[in-house]
């Protein structure tokens, strides 16, 4: 009987098991018969709770966009839906997106816990950035390439305002420290790097706008919008880009509608690149894409330690290097 109880409490953490279903095998333990269910709140909306967390949110406040990660296991379902909550000044984004002014990306998803009982995954946040002032007067030509996962780094924790972790950025980023095992060496090593992390720092947070090279695809002619659609962009928040040296830093890009498909000229120029989908022989033809972005924010998730930052500008490439688009 011990089994079966013990089986009954792993299933309660799934939400399948309730206290009713243990009290009806004999023999249980009335430990086991009186386990509390996996969630104790209703599976739903709660303006009390939302209210008592943005309360204790004190600071300059921005919009935050929230991810809502549904299961498709019934027994894990919820009523907390998006859905515009003006009593609680929280909006619908999209059907898994959730919006709230928050003074940081972990507040906005403690008070959105709090606001759905946490009867689901809520994550990541990220800034709307959506009022992000852009200096236009700056070429593209100037944005720096992002070539190391060491420039997101230094901008996360300026933007996350927490100190420079030497050690754990040369350990990262730095083979002779990583090559090294000898304590006293590695301790020098490090206190030669840590000027060197912090200059870098000061550099991008006067000028934190960079590009970045990502792939995606192009779509056919669609002659109900009369443009392209642009695929795997991801540029809603919820993507991040990593570089090789480094897969714990990486860059959320955000942009709006503008770079979602390409928007041809007239018929001749619509007529041609539809003809170079076409001769790709796929349903969508590979693209290369030079994103313009200004970095922004910071957010942490999980084991994630990454910047956000706004799509200001996109040049859109076949793979020969042509030049297909340039969308700003």
């Amino acid at each position: 009987m011990q089994a079966l109880a013990a089986a009954c409490v792993a299933i309660a953490a799934l939400g399948g098991c309730g206290k009713k279903a243990a009290e009806t095998t004999p023999g249980s333990s009335a430990a086991a018969s009186e386990a509390p269910s996996a969630y104790p709140l209703p599976r739903e909306w709660n303006d009390a709770a939302a209210k008592a967390a943005l309360a204790q949110d004190s600071g300059p406040k921005s919009a935050y966009v929230c991810h809502f990660s549904f299961s498709d296991d019934p027994q894990l379902g919820t009523d907390a839906h998006p859905i515009d909550r003006p009593q609680i000044g929280m909006k619908k984004v999209s059907e898994t997106q959730e919006s709230v002014d928050a003074t940081s990306a972990n507040k906005a998803q403690e008070i959105m816990e709090a606001a759905v009982n946490k009867s689901l995954p809520i994550g990541p946040c990220t800034a709307d950035l959506s009022a992000t002032a852009v200096d236009k007067s700056i070429p593209l030509s100037r944005y720096a390439d992002v070539q190391s996962g060491s420039q997101i780094a230094v901008l996360y924790y300026l933007y996350a305002k927490e100190p420079l972790p030497t050690a754990e950025l040369a350990q990262a980023f730095d083979m002779d420290y990583r090559n090294t095992s000898d304590a006293f060496k590695r301790e020098d090593r490090a206190k030669t790097l840590a000027p060197k992390y912090e200059a870098q720092q000061k550099d991008e947070a006067a000028f934190p706008y960079f590009k970045v090279k990502v792939s995606a695809s192009l779509g056919h002619y669609n002659p109900q919008t009369k443009s392209f659609p642009l695929f795997e962009l991801a540029l809603d928040g919820n993507s991040r880009l990593s570089m090789n040296d480094s897969s714990d830093y990486a860059i959320v890009p955000r942009g709006d509608a503008r770079f979602a498909s390409i928007t041809p000229a007239g018929e001749d120029q619509a007529r041609a690149l539809e003809a170079k989908v076409s001769a790709s022989g796929r349903d969508r033809m590979s693209v290369n894409v030079d994103l313009y972005v200004k970095a922004a924010d910071a957010v942490s998730f999980a084991t994630r330690k990454d910047v956000v930052a706004k799509v200001v500008a996109a040049h859109i490439t076949d793979e020969a290097g042509g030049t297909i688009a340039d969308l700003q």
